[in-house]
C-alpha cells in the first residue's frame, strides 16, 4: 500500500540526510582545523588529520555497510593509495565499541537466561569490537574457554536502509551510464547486500563454520574454531577461544619461532583448497580474521562472508589458468565464457585476438612470477569491453585471491600462486577424466534420454490438443525495465492526454457556439485553448 511505501521513503530520506550530515560535518571540521581559520580553532595543529585518516573516520561514522566496503578497499592496492590502505586496514581490526552492559543484556535476551547461570565466568568488558559485533571472553560451566560474539543493536535496520539507498543509486547509475552495464553494478550491490544480511544471521555463520570444519578436519595446516550450536542464535555466536598471533606482526612471529614462509604457504593452500576443491571459500581472509598458532597453523575466524563457485565455474577457472600456462588464447577464451556462464557470444575472434595480445604482455615474465590478481583484473577489463556481464561471485573470488596474495607479500614470503595452483589443476583434470566421472556423465545422459522418451509422446499430444482447441497463440512479454515497454506506456499516456485536451476543446467550443456565453463557458474555452497551445508548443520543441 502507498502508506508503507511512504513510510519506507521517509526512512530512506532521513538516512540520506544522516549520511550527508556526517560528510558535511567532517568537511566543515577539516575546513576549520586546516583551512583559513586553523590559527583560531587549532593554532597548535593537534586536531589536524590527514586526508586518508579523515576518510576512514567518515567511513566509521557512516556505519557497518560502509565499513565493509572500506575493508574491501583496504585489500585493493590497485584501486587506492598506500596511505589510504594503511588507514582503511584499521577498520579490519577494530571499530568503535558500544556499551558493554547493553551487550550483556542482548546476550541474556538471546540465551533466555542470566549469563551467570550459563557461564562460570564472563569478562564483562569486551576484548574486541568489529563493524557488526562485539566480542567477549567467557568460560562454560564445564571449564571450556569460549568467545561470545554479540551483534550490535539496531544494526540490521541501518544496513537495510543503506543497501536500499545503494540500490537506488546503482539503478540510476546503470540508466545514466549504460556503458557500465557489463560491470553489473546493480547485481553486485544485490549480491553484496545478500551476503551482508546473511552475515547478520549468526546461525548462517555457524553453518559455514561447521561446513569448513568438515572440509579441514584432517588438514593440520588449517583450524576452524569449534562452534557451540546449543548456545547460538541469530544474534549470538559462541565458539572456541583461540590463543594465537596476528599475521601482520612479522617481528613477533619470528621472535616466537614461526616460519613466515610456511605460514604463507599454509594460508594460500587453505584458500586454494576452498576455491578449487570445494567451490566454497572464505571471502574475507584479511589479517584481522586470521590467527597463527603452533606448528605454523592458520586459524580462520569470522566466517559470515563466504563465496561459492559452481562446478562449471571451477572447471572454467582451471582451464583459464592452464590456458595462460600454455599461452593458448583459444583455450582461455572458451574458459572465460565458461567462467562467466556466457551462452551466446558473437565477437569470438575479436576477443580471442585481445586475449592473445594480453598473453604477449605477460609472456616476458616467468609463469611462476605472474601476479594472478593483476591477471584477473586485466582479463575482466577485456570482458567488460565486449559487454560480457561478470558474475558478482567472480569479484568475490578476485577479492579473496588479492587478499591472500597481499598477506603472503606482507609476510615477506616467496610465493608463486601459479605454481601452487598447478597441483589443484592437475587434480581437477584427473578427476574430469576419471572412470567415476565418465560413468556419472554417461548415466546422467542415459537418464535424460529416458526422460525424453517417456515424456515426449505426452508433450506432443498436449501441443496438438491445445492447437486444435485454441489455435496457435503467441505471447509477447515485456519486462518492466524494457525500453519497448516504456515507450508503449509513454505513447499511451500521451494519447490519453491528447484525447482529454481535445475533448475539453470541443466541449468548450460547442458551449460558446450553441449556448449563451457565460463567465464559466468563456473561462473554460480560454483555459482549453491555453492548455492545447502549451501542449502543441511542447510537442514541437521536443521533436526538434
Amino acid at each position: 500500500m502507498w502508506i508503507f511505501r511512504f513510510n519506507r521513503n521517509i526512512k530512506n530520506f532521513f538516512r540520506l540526510l544522516t549520511i550527508l550530515n556526517i560528510i558535511i560535518s567532517h568537511t566543515l571540521r577539516n575546513w576549520f582545523y586546516s583551512g583559513p581559520f586553523r590559527k583560531i580553532f587549532d593554532p597548535k595543529g593537534k586536531k589536524r588529520v590527514s586526508r586518508a585518516e579523515r576518510f576512514r573516520l567518515i567511513v566509521e561514522d557512516l556505519g557497518p555497510t560502509f565499513i565493509k566496503f572500506g575493508q574491501i578497499l583496504a585489500d585493493r592496492p590497485d584501486l587506492v593509495s598506500e596511505n589510504l590502505r594503511i588507514e582503511l586496514k584499521k577498520l579490519q581490526s577494530s571499530a568503535r565499541p558500544f556499551d558493554d552492559e547493553e551487550a550483556i543484556s542482548i546476550m541474556e535476551t538471546e540465551l533466555g537466561n542470566d549469563v551467570n547461570n550459563v557461564f562460570s565466568y564472563i569478562d564483562r568488558k569486551h576484548i574486541a569490537s568489529a563493524s557488526i559485533a562485539q566480542v567477549f571472553r567467557a568460560t562454560l560451566v564445564n571449564g571450556e574457554k569460549v568467545i561470545l560474539k554479540v551483534q550490535r543493536p539496531g544494526i540490521k535496520r541501518k544496513i537495510e536502509l543503506d543497501l536500499k539507498l545503494m540500490q537506488i543509486f546503482a539503478k540510476r547509475i546503470h540508466k545514466a551510464y549504460p556503458e557500465l552495464s557489463s560491470f553489473n553494478l546493480v547485481s553486485f550491490i544485490d549480491t553484496f547486500g545478500d551476503i551482508l544480511l546473511k552475515e547478520l544471521d549468526f546461525t548462517h555463520e555457524m553453518s559455514n563454520m561447521l561446513r569448513f570444519t568438515h572440509i579441514f578436519k584432517e588438514d593440520e595446516r588449517c583450524h576452524i574454531p569449534r562452534v557451540y550450536s546449543r548456545y547460538c542464535t541469530p544474534r549470538l555466536l559462541v565458539m572456541e577461544y583461540i590463543e594465537g598471533y596476528n599475521p601482520s606482526d612479522i617481528a613477533l612471529l619470528r621472535e616466537k619461532g614461526f616460519s613466515t614462509q610456511t605460514i604463507a604457504e599454509n594460508g594460500v593452500n587453505t584458500v586454494l583448497t576452498m576455491i578449487l576443491r570445494h567451490g566454497f571459500f572464505h571471502a574475507d581472509p584479511h589479517p584481522g580474521n586470521i590467527f597463527i598458532r603452533g606448528n605454523n597453523q592458520v586459524v580462520l575466524i569470522d566466517h559470515g562472508m563466504c563465496g561459492t563457485l559452481k562446478p562449471k565455474q571451477i572447471s572454467g577457472l582451471v582451464n583459464f589458468l592452464l590456458g595462460f600456462s600454455d599461452q593458448n588464447p583459444i583455450k582461455i577464451t572458451k574458459a572465460l565464457l565458461q567462467l562467466t556462464e556466457t551462452k551466446s557470444f558473437q565477437n569470438y575472434e575479436d576477443m580471442e585476438f585481445e586475449i592473445d595480445e594480453l598473453i604477449k604482455t605477460y609472456s616476458y615474465l616467468d609463469y611462476n612470477q605472474i601476479d594472478i590478481s593483476g591477471l584477473f583484473s586485466d582479463t575482466f577489463k577485456v570482458l567488460m569491453k565486449y559487454g560480457i556481464v561478470i558474475p558478482a561471485n567472480l569479484y568475490m573470488l578476485l577479492k579473496t585471491l588479492v587478499t591472500i596474495q597481499n598477506l603472503a607479500e606482507e609476510l615477506e614470503a616467496k610465493i608463486s600462486l601459479p605454481e601452487m595452483i598447478r597441483p589443484f589443476a592437475k587434480e581437477k583434470i584427473m578427476e574430469r577424466f576419471s572412470w567415476e566421472s565418465i560413468k556419472g556423465k554417461v548415466v546422467n545422459s542415459v537418464e535424460d534420454y529416458l526422460y525424453l522418451v517417456e515424456h515426449l509422446p505426452r508433450d506432443i499430444r498436449e501441443i496438438v490438443t491445445n492447437f486444435k482447441n485454441d489455435g496457435l497463440k503467441h505471447t509477447l512479454k515485456l519486462g518492466d525495465d524494457s525500453i519497448s515497454n516504456k515507450q508503449i506506456r509513454a505513447h499511451i499516456n500521451r494519447l490519453g492526454v491528447i484525447l482529454l485536451i481535445g475533448f475539453m476543446l470541443v466541449c468548450s467550443t460547442l458551449l460558446m457556439i450553441y449556448s449563451k456565453p457565460t463567465d464559466f463557458s468563456r473561462d473554460f474555452f480560454y483555459f482549453s485553448v491555453i492548455i492545447a497551445g502549451f501542449v502543441l508548443v511542447r510537442a514541437v520543441l521536443k521533436s526538434k
